[in-house]
């Protein structure tokens, strides 16, 4: 079969034991790929003991390439990882783009299992055929940026080829709930806080080199379908868009539609909104462009400020959900501070959306009296306060001072603020909002609500087809025109996160640059490169099957019906604005949601939809 290099890692960090292993191609049929067999891997590893702290050697940590990572079409170049979430202690996974995967598999490997714990830092060196752990000692405490160029230039002599670093920063090091894994100094494995897991591992980074080439099953199939796609992208107001101004090309639509939340989600227009848009990311930071790997889209944008208190040298600049974190948010018109907050989530591996929303938390406690700036070190947290949001990041980073509170996550810091801090929090599930207001979609509230992972757009489809990126016509539920408020969102949600599973967690299609193909362009696509001939029942089934693992799994670490729910500041109706008096009908969605998913009236998955789905497995770890 096509698409596979064939291999997986497992490395035991409290060993140093290194093991390659076949890919079983009936397991890889079975699950297709990405978060279908880290999911599946994950949870063989832990049913004997599945009770454990995220920041423990018992937690697994696994990263999974696509059968499509690295196949050379448009929008394929992501890749999964996984893991018990040290933010919010239900499942966790984040999905990355870049470069690392492609040349993961190139070097021949589809994936890397890690287990234990090190006790000396260490990180793992892969070219081809030899792998090995080697000290990182002389690497600890240093940023993304340097460890990344020293890594390279350190090891350039090893492979005909440069290699790709897998990176964690100083805030994975200390223990930041949020911190993340970057790769190539802007390609972020964002979400769920997995660089702590490595930071606790004491794994800093991995470094690959591949000098191999992926076997395509229908080469001549799939240049064909190169060619037919190649139209439409060329036709695509979408990839237009997001091809001239990256990511922040939806500010401008968004504050139109009310989709971007402002003040904490407190106000949904802004007369400064301008200061923060394409037109003053153009004039003020913007610095060329970057891309995946074999992407032509290159939705990427550097961005760089050449003076003044927000001085960063060229690199990779703020997508749109920073800068509406750090600068929507907390009502900071100033796209320099952005890009520098940017850098230093960057340098440090954090992600950007916990730590945007985290301050704007922490600014509305300031602001109304439950926070004063002896609390906070002398921080003045007001809105606007730009010099005081990017100082406030760097202590975050740094796990020091009022930082350290914050570096717990928003969540954890209400708790400890107390005062009732709990009111101005965006969390479901433990994990912050990301920029985009169910107020305007109410499809999004109930995707928040119920996905495994806790708040998050990318979770499935919804975000792409509600928001009208995505046109699946051969799926009614994804094609028919939408009525208006939460009438029919529980079967969009359903029908979004089959497909979305299949589509964005397992093939691995990017969600940007993917968004013009349909299913049938999608299966074609998958099948040309593996040659497993699937159909689109068949991966709705595989997609489906995955979407009830990670639901089971957070229900296992602890998630019940009450956690499905959505914040107060998520649901207070705007007095103005294009979403003036609207709010998602929680309780209606759920409750069809409920009824669609076979779940009980815990939120639980019933044992009998577990096993139809063959996850024996985890049903016995739930029900008995």
């Amino acid at each position: 079969m096509g698409g596979y290099a064939g291999n997986l890692i497992y490395v035991d960090l409290t060993t140093g034991r290194i093991e390659v292993k076949p890919l079983d191609m009936g397991f890889a049929r079975e699950n297709i790929g990405g978060l279908g067999f880290g999911a599946q891997i994950f949870l063989e590893l832990i049913k004997d003991k599945p009770h454990f702290d995220p920041l423990s050697a018992d937690n697994p940590f696994i990263l999974m390439t696509g059968p499509l990572t690295g196949c050379g079409m448009d929008a394929t170049a992501r890749w999964t990882v996984c893991s018990k979430s040290p933010l919010t202690g239900y499942w966790g996974d984040a999905n990355v783009g870049g470069h690392f995967g492609a040349r993961l598999k190139l070097a021949g490997y589809d994936g890397i299992v890690i287990t234990g714990a090190a006790q000396q830092p260490v990180y793992l060196s892969i070219n081809d055929q030899q792998v090995e752990l080697r000290d990182a000692s002389a690497y600890w405490g240093q940023d993304v940026y340097t460890v990344t160029d020293a890594l390279t230039k350190d090891l350039r002599a090893d492979s005909p080829k440069p290699g790709q670093v897998l990176a964690i920063g100083p805030a994975g090091e200390n223990g930041v709930r949020f911190a993340n894994l970057i790769n190539k100094k802007g390609h972020a494995a964002g979400r769920t806080g997995l660089g702590a897991v490595w930071g606790f591992k004491k794994l800093k980074a991995i470094h690959v080199a591949g000098t191999g080439k992926l076997r395509i099953a229908h080469p001549a199939k799939l240049k064909a379908l190169r060619s037919e796609l190649k139209a439409i992208y060329a036709e695509s107001i979408y990839i237009g868009s997001i091809q001239s101004a990256g990511t922040p090309a939806h500010l401008d639509v968004g504050i139109i539609t009310g989709d971007i939340p402002i003040k904490n989600w407190q106000m949904s227009d802004w007369e400064d909104f301008d200061a923060l848009g394409p037109a003053s990311i153009e004039e003020k930071i913007h610095a060329g462009g970057r891309t995946c790997h074999a992407c032509t889209v290159a939705c990427k944008k550097n961005a760089e400020v050449k003076e003044g208190p927000f001085k960063i040298e060229k690199g990779p600049g703020p997508e749109y959900e920073t800068i509406a974190a750090f600068g929507a948010m907390c009502l900071n018109a100033d796209i320099e501070s952005v890009a520098k907050a940017n850098e230093i989530c960057n340098r440090y591996g954090m992600d950007t959306i916990s730590c945007g929303s985290t301050i704007a938390f922490a600014i509305d406690c300031f602001e109304n009296g439950l926070l004063s700036s002896e609390d906070t070190g002398g921080i003045e947290l007001r809105w606007g306060n730009a010099a005081a949001i990017v100082a406030m990041v760097e202590k975050i980073a740094k796990n020091e001072g009022f930082g350290a509170i914050l570096a717990e996550g928003s969540a954890k810091a209400a708790e400890i603020i107390g005062k009732g801090a709990s009111r101005y929090l965006t969390t479901v599930k433990g994990l912050e909002a990301p920029m985009h207001d169910p107020r305007n979609a109410h499809g999004f509230g109930l995707a928040y609500g119920v996905s495994p992972r806790g708040a998050c757009h990318e979770a499935s489809l919804v975000f792409e087809v509600e928001g009208g990126a995505m046109y699946v016509p051969e799926l009614p539920a994804l094609a028919d025109e939408l009525p208006e408020g939460s009438e029919g969102r529980a079967e969009l949600n359903v029908a979004c996160q089959d497909y979305g599973m299949f589509f964005s967690h397992c093939a691995i299609f990017c969600n940007l640059g993917a968004a013009p193909l349909n299913a049938t362009q999608a299966v074609a696509m998958l099948n040309h490169v593996t040659g497993f001939n699937y159909t689109l029942e068949e991966v709705m089934k595989i997609g489906r099957r995955l979407w009830y693992l990670k639901r089971g799994l957070t229900n296992l670490f602890g998630a019940r019906a009450k956690d499905d729910r959505l914040p107060a500041r998520l649901m207070t109706p705007m007095s103005e604005g294009p979403t003036e008096g609207s709010i998602p009908d929680m309780e209606r969605m759920l409750k069809a949601f409920y009824k669609l998913r076979g779940l009980n009236e815990d939120g639980l998955p019933r044992e009998s939809v577990l096993r139809e789905q063959n996850l024996a497995d985890l049903a016995d770890l739930i029900y008995t």
